[in-house]
C-alpha cells in the first residue's frame, strides 16, 4: 500500500547522483511513491531507468531516509547502509544496498538506496491470511537460519566499529533514563526494570543484533522470505536479544497464541536455530531478553508519541502508538506476576483517573483526528487510506470512552495509594520511585498489595484505551 505523498527533494539531483555513482550516461527516475510502514524512517519507491553503467536497464528501487522527527537511538543512513552492507556480505536475505549519500545538497539530507524486494511485510495480514497457514511453521525455521547468519558478524569488524556493544545493564540504565524524563509515571516499567536489574543472566559473547527482528520488519512474497527490513536499531549485543524480540507478545498482531511473532509456536524456530548455530537456547534466558523487550517496547511507544507530544509532529499514527505502552504493562504483569492477575471479569464501574491516563488525552487525540479526517481525507478518500481512517476511528472511541468516565478525582486508586503513603501529594510518583528502589521487596503481604495496585491500574488505563485487547487476555465485561 502507498500513500500520496509527492517527494520533497527534486529528482534532477538525484538522477544526477545515481548517474555518477552508477557510471551511467544518464538516468530517467519516475515519480517516486511513498510507501507505507516505517514509523521513523522514509522509503520512497521508484522505478530507475540506467542508461549504460553497471546497472544498465530499467529496476525498481528503494531510497531510505529519515522522517521528518525520529528517535535518537536510531542509526543515521549512513551507518545503517554499512550494516546492510555486511548483513548482506553475510549472506543474510536483505534488500541489496547499492548507493549511500551523505551530501544534504543532493535530497537536503543523507540517505540510501537500495533494491526494492517483492512481497508483502503487514503483520496482521500474514498472521492472519488463510493462504499462508500452513507454510509459517517453514517460515519460523527460514528466520532461525537468517538470525543464525547473521550473528556470525561479531565484533571486532572493520566496517562496523561505529557500532556500540549495548548489553542487558546498558539497556536497563537507558529505560530509567528515559523514565526519569518522562512527565507521568509508569509503575509497572519501574516494577518490571527491577525485577531485569535483578535477574541479568550471564553474558555471552556479543553478536551483531537487528534489535528490531519481528514480523513485520520481513517481506514475504507467498510463503518465500525475500528480504528482513529496517536495520536502523542494529547494533552489538546478547545473540538471544533477537529472540526475546521476536516472541514479544506486541509483535503477533492477530495471532497471540502464537508465541514466535505471531506464526508459529517456538520449537520450529528453536530446532532450526540450534540446528544452524549449534548453540541449544536456554528459555530462560530468553524469557530474560522477552521480559526487557515488553520493556523496551513501551520506552519505544512512549518516545514515538513524545514526537507529537514534545516534537510537534502532526501525525495521528505517530501520537496514538504511545498508548501501547500499557499493552506492555499487562503482558509484563502476565509475565512476572501471572498468580496475582484478577479475576477475567472487570469491574463495570472501573475508571482511570486523570493522574493515571495516557497521553496524549483523548481530547487531543479526537482533535487530531478531526484534523485528519476533515482536511484531507473527507476531500479525497481512495481505498488506501483505510488504515488511517482506522486509526480515526480508534482514536474516536478513545475520546468516547474517556468522556464516559468523565473527569473523576482517582479515589479508588488515590485510597489504593494511601496504603502506602499517608499523604496523597504526588503519590503516583512516589509509587514508582519505591518501585525502581525494591520498597516492597521485603515485605511479601506489602509486595502483593503493590502488585495488586500496579494490574487495577494497568486495567483501568486499557479499559479505557484498548478494550478489546483486555478481552484477548480473557478480561473482558
Amino acid at each position: 500500500m502507498a500513500a500520496t505523498a509527492l517527494p520533497p527533494f527534486e529528482l534532477d539531483a538525484l538522477a544526477r547522483f545515481l548517474a555518477a555513482e552508477n557510471g551511467a550516461d544518464r538516468v530517467e527516475i519516475a515519480e517516486p511513491v511513498l510507501l507505507a510502514g516505517g514509523a521513523i524512517k522514509e522509503n520512497w519507491g521508484f522505478a530507475a531507468c540506467f542508461a549504460g553503467g553497471r546497472l544498465a536497464g530499467t529496476h525498481d528501487l528503494v531510497l531510505r531516509t529519515d522522517a521528518p522527527t525520529g528517535i535518537a537511538s536510531s542509526l543515521g543512513q549512513i551507518e545503517e547502509f554499512a550494516v546492510l552492507q555486511a548483513a548482506h556480505a553475510a549472506g543474510v536475505t536483505v534488500p541489496e544496498p547499492l548507493f549511500a549519500c551523505a551530501d544534504p545538497a543532493v535530497i537536503g539530507k543523507p540517505f540510501f538506496v537500495m533494491r526494492r524486494v517483492v512481497g508483502a511485510a503487514q503483520g496482521r495480514i500474514i498472521t492472519t491470511d488463510p493462504a499462508l497457514a500452513s507454510s509459517l511453521p517453514g517460515v519460523a525455521r527460514r528466520l532461525a537460519r537468517e538470525l543464525a547468519r547473521l550473528q556470525k558478524i561479531r565484533p571486532p569488524h572493520p566496517d562496523l566499529n561505529f557500532l556500540p556493544l549495548v548489553g542487558a545493564a546498558q539497556h536497563i540504565a537507558s529505560f530509567r533514563a528515559y523514565l526519569d524524563r518522562h512527565p507521568q509515571p509508569r509503575p509497572v516499567l519501574e516494577w518490571a526494570t527491577r525485577w531485569l536489574e535483578t535477574h541479568i543472566p550471564e553474558p555471552l559473547s556479543p553478536v551483531l543484533c537487528h534489535r528490531d527482528f519481528r514480523t513485520g520488519n520481513y517481506m514475504l512474497d507467498g510463503p518465500d522470505l525475500t528480504g528482513i527490513l529496517d536495520w536502523e536499531f542494529a547494533g552489538w549485543g546478547d545473540p538471544d536479544e533477537d529472540i526475546g524480540w521476536l516472541c514479544c507478545k506486541g509483535w503477533r498482531f492477530a495471532r497471540l497464541d502464537r508465541e514466535l511473532g505471531g506464526i508459529a509456536e517456538r520449537a520450529p524456530f528453536y530446532e532450526a536455530y540450534k540446528e544452524a548455530s549449534g548453540r541449544r537456547l536456554d528459555p530462560q534466558r530468553v524469557f530474560f531478553w522477552e521480559v526487557l523487550a515488553n520493556v523496551r517496547w513501551a520506552v519505544i511507544a512512549l518516545q514515538q508519541s513524545d514526537r507529537y507530544l514534545l516534537g510537534g509532529q502532526r501525525d495521528l499514527s505517530t501520537a496514538i502508538i504511545g498508548r501501547r505502552a500499557t499493552e506492555c504493562d499487562l503482558e509484563l504483569l502476565l509475565l512476572l506476576d501471572r498468580d496475582g492477575a484478577p479475576p477475567g471479569r472487570a469491574s463495570p464501574d472501573a475508571r482511570a483517573s486523570d493522574g493515571i491516563r495516557d497521553l496524549p488525552s483523548g481530547a487531543e487525540l479526537l482533535a487530531l483526528a478531526r484534523e485528519l479526517l476533515l482536511g484531507e481525507l473527507l476531500p479525497r478518500l481512495p481505498p488506501e487510506r483505510e488504515r488511517e481512517a482506522r486509526l480515526i476511528a480508534t482514536a474516536m472511541a478513545i475520546a468516547e470512552r474517556e468522556a464516559a468516565a468523565g473527569a473523576a478525582p482517582g479515589q479508588e486508586i488515590a485510597a489504593r495509594l494511601a496504603e502506602f503513603y499517608s499523604r496523597g501529594d504526588a503519590a503516583l510518583r512516589r509509587f514508582a520511585v519505591d518501585l525502581r528502589a525494591g520498597a516492597f521487596e521485603t515485605c511479601e503481604k506489602r509486595g502483593r498489595a503493590a502488585r495488586a495496585l500496579l494490574w487495577q491500574m494497568t486495567m483501568l488505563k486499557l479499559r479505557e484505551g484498548n478494550p478489546g485487547f483486555l478481552a484477548a487476555h480473557g478480561f473482558g465485561e
